[in-house]
């Protein structure tokens, strides 16, 4: 009897570990990926930075078609901040994951980010599957796992990304847009110059990194009249994130009266 409560201890053991890290909040599971460039991507590897993943599978119709929205949305946006952001493609379907299949998927939707060969092991490491996305913060905590396909779940993750680099990156602040927050330091209203921008949204975050207000600014909206009003926020130092495009731009706001 003492060695089955061992061996069901052992097996429940096992099972906790597996589960560990599949859901938001929790630490991501490490893991590591053959890369159709020849690498290995290590998730350790990449401590301190905000990682994006892209599960697909090399042949899904959907994946194929999501592909180049999630190249421009996602890796155009942010890619370049290649210090604190990467994001990776990982093929599922192992039984046809291979060099010649991973590369048919690169080629047909233009994704030039790095694509992971045979990782269905990786996508149930986060309880997770074929075309989703999903948002590692610097901290390597999972804080985002997209439930629904990624053509309807982009906007989500870029919200993640850009909170993640928003709350992390002050060192990169007034990076980004040409867009111009102003008056700084402010008091009950702000004004954004959006130039020859288009201004999707605007996020303010306090100093622990929470969002405290967000204004997303609807297609057609005059880009001359956008104010965000700041009467009910206390007085201090806050961070704001602007979307416009495919880029993001942050910033130090002060609220004084």
């Amino acid at each position: 009897m003492k060695q089955k409560l061992t061996l069901t201890a052992l097996l429940l053991i096992a099972a906790l570990i597996q589960m560990h890290g599949q859901n938001v909040g929790e630490p991501a599971p490490g893991f590591e990926v053959d890369l159709l460039s020849g690498d290995t991507f290590r998730l350790d590897d990449h401590e301190g930075k905000v990682v994006a993943i892209f599960f697909f599978g090399n042949t899904c119709p959907s994946c194929r078609a999501v592909g180049p929205e999630v190249e421009s949305a996602i890796n155009q946006a942010f890619g370049n901040d290649s210090a604190h952001f990467i994001i990776l493609g990982i093929d599922t379907w192992d039984s046809s994951s291979n060099p010649n299949s991973v590369d048919g998927f690169k080629k047909a939707t233009g994704i030039t980010f790095p694509l992971g060969i045979k990782g269905g092991d990786v996508a149930a490491a986060f309880k997770s599957t074929y075309d989703r996305l999903l948002v590692i913060d610097k901290a390597g905590t999972l804080v985002h796992k997209g439930q629904i396909v990624a053509s309807n779940d982009i906007n989500n993750a870029v919200a993640a990304i850009e909170e993640g680099l928003t709350v992390t990156a002050v060192e990169d602040l007034n990076a980004g847009t040409g867009v111009k927050i102003y008056p700084n330091p402010a008091s009950d209203l702000i004004f954004v110059g959006a130039g020859d921008e288009h201004v999707q949204r605007i996020a303010l975050f306090d100093l622990s990194g929470k969002k405290v207000k967000e204004k997303v600014i609807p297609a057609g909206f005059s880009q001359s009249d956008i104010e965000m009003d700041l009467s009910e926020l206390q007085p201090g130092v806050y961070f704001y994130s602007v979307r416009s495009g495919v880029s993001t731009g942050s910033g130090k706001l002060l609220i004084q009266r």
